[in-house]
């Protein structure tokens, strides 16, 4: 342990000086003798258009260097101390140049990885305070950790993102048929108030607690997060709801193809369009923030945020829903005996090859092991909790896995204390099988604009190519960028296509914030921004050809012939 004291030395000079109990140093978190000239000789190696991780920041005259250089990067500023901080209007005041203070213990993986996210484009760099790198080495394997696991995450963001950059925006359209006039999970929002909710998610740890559900399922509302479905019905028990998001075609045929379960569903747009047309019960729809087609259509369903799971959706839905209380079944987190999934639930190739491992606290035992996915799962619901509480103090959330990580503000509740009050009213739950009309009026619309800007962005790239690239002037630069800005122009693009590239969207939106120092001056810095500019416009162009071409259209064409004959 440490204690942290500040000072005033015999210079005047402010110091905070870290005593070491164990080791009974005292490190000086700055210069005792010259910190201005301390900072400005480890500021040489700071460049422009690059994103910093800075940790430590003495006594501040860093921060003050930074404000006066008024560099074109990105800084993230990591103090490991609680004992040093600055109030909200200086913290403000770094943010307006692009300086972001954080104490080591409220940042996490995924705040690493939405600043690196927000920096694509730019160079990444860890440096190092030069007093800090004096302190002992567990004190900064920590922070170094969470930017590694935050740099993990960011590469699982960025593989999903590539993996599915059809599927999120080709699902919400094939599902118009259905959402456009579907039912809305706000009217029956006043059903939920005050009432308990059991969220059952699909870990090893489901089957220990299938005696709390069947005792409580008069008492609480039984929500199954996507797969979990199955793990419930082999057991005899059917969920009241069922949560789904999941865009992947492998949802469909490893969870839901076959399922018996007929109860009602709550979704987004983003869910497969399959799933959704062969349930054969009621459908209730909310918003996904990543989801702009359905939100344009229907802007009165519930926004909920976008989230890297059905469970993290469900939980979130509790909150917006002012559930009572939230019990988290299943939600594991952590492998048991190397298994991913609990005994009963479907099981797909996908998690055949569960990757690299690693320890983190666990709910009930100091450590359980988890793959590097579910421990950024494991932030994510972090973060999720964290947001709620700050919203609802009063909020009751628990988790009664006990081979599970922990979720920070989530205590473990044993289920042999719980004592759930009276039945609730669920007459109002539909089990019917209803008859669907399918109408793919809107969805053919939506493809015909998608058509329609693949045939401006043609065009736009036709008159790029024609351009010199190895002598580029002012005014073809000028040129291309109109050319740009009329694409841009274009509401299908600027409101949908450039949400589903994102990070190369990012990357050159920093590059006209943070890059070209000099105006473009020179041939060459005229001829890198031709090249960057010519790889968006054509990687719109190839996301385009392969979104209108796409496979899962075909299936429309099919049923709209059926409707025909």
């Amino acid at each position: 342990m440490y204690t942290v004291t500040k000072e005033i030395n015999a210079r005047k000079i402010e110091l905070y000086i870290v005593h070491e109990n164990v080791t009974k140093k005292t490190i000086s978190l700055n210069s005792k003798v010259s910190p201005k000239k301390e900072i400005e000789k480890f500021g040489k190696q700071i460049q422009n258009n690059k994103c910093y991780f800075i940790i430590g920041s003495g006594n501040g005259t860093l921060l003050e260097y930074l404000l006066e250089k008024n560099f074109h990067s990105k800084f993230y500023i990591i103090e490991l101390f609680r004992e040093i901080d600055y109030d909200e209007k200086y913290k403000d005041k770094l943010k307006n140049h692009n300086i972001y203070f954080y104490h080591n213990e409220d940042l996490n993986y995924i705040k690493i990885s939405d600043a690196i996210r927000e920096s694509f484009g730019m160079g990444i760099e860890i440096l190092i305070h030069p007093n800090y790198e004096n302190l002992r080495r567990e004190l900064l394997h920590s922070v170094l950790e969470k930017i590694k696991m935050g740099t993990t995450t960011t590469k699982i963001n960025n593989n999903t993102e590539k993996y599915f950059m059809f599927e999120w925006l080709i699902e919400p359209i094939l599902n118009l048929s259905l959402s456009k006039e579907g039912k809305n999970l706000l009217d029956v929002k006043d059903k939920f108030e005050q009432r308990p909710i059991i969220i059952v998610a699909s870990g090893p740890s489901l089957v220990d607690n299938l005696d709390f559900i069947k005792k409580n399922k008069d008492r609480a509302y039984i929500i199954a997060s996507g797969s979990a479905v199955n793990g419930l019905l082999n057991y005899g028990i059917s969920p009241d709801f069922v949560t789904i998001i999941d865009a992947s075609i492998t949802n469909f045929t490893a969870h839901f193809k076959n399922t018996k379960y007929t109860g009602p569903i709550i979704t987004a747009g983003t869910t497969n369009h399959l799933i959704l047309k062969h349930h054969p019960g009621e459908i209730y729809f909310t918003n996904l923030a990543q989801d702009s087609i359905t939100n344009e259509v229907r802007p009165d369903f519930l926004m909920v945020p976008t989230v890297p799971s059905v469970a993290l959706y469900s939980l979130l839905l509790t909150h917006y829903l002012n559930a009572s209380e939230v019990y988290l079944v299943g939600q594991d987190l952590a492998l048991k005996n190397g298994e991913y999934y609990a005994s009963g639930v479907h099981k797909h190739k996908g998690i055949e090859n569960l990757g690299p491992t690693k320890e983190v606290e666990g709910n009930t035992l100091e450590k359980v092991i988890t793959t590097l996915p579910l421990a950024s799962m494991l932030e994510s619901f972090n973060n999720a909790v964290e947001s709620i509480r700050k919203v609802n103090k009063q909020v009751k959330i628990y988790n009664l896995s006990t081979i599970g990580a922990k979720i920070k503000g989530v205590p473990y509740k044993n289920k042999n204390e719980i004592k759930l009050g009276e039945t609730i009213d669920k007459s109002w739950i539909s089990r019917t099988p209803i008859e669907k009309t399918l109408d793919y009026t809107n969805s053919l619309e939506y493809l015909e604009k998608l058509k329609s800007c693949k045939r401006e962005v043609d065009e736009i790239v036709r008159k790029i190519d024609r351009m010199n690239s190895n002598a580029v002037t002012l005014q073809d630069l000028e040129k291309i960028l109109k050319l740009i800005k009329k694409i841009r122009e274009n509401k299908m693009l600027e409101t949908h296509i450039l949400n589903m590239i994102y990070s190369t969207t990012k990357s050159i939106n920093n590059m006209f914030e943070y890059g070209f120092e000099d105006n473009f001056k020179t041939n060459s810095e005229r001829v890198d921004m031709l090249i960057k500019l010519k790889f968006f416009v054509k990687y719109i162009q190839q996301y385009l050809e392969g979104l209108t071409d796409h496979k899962a259209w075909f299936e429309m064409d099919i049923d709209v012939s059926l409707e025909n004959s």
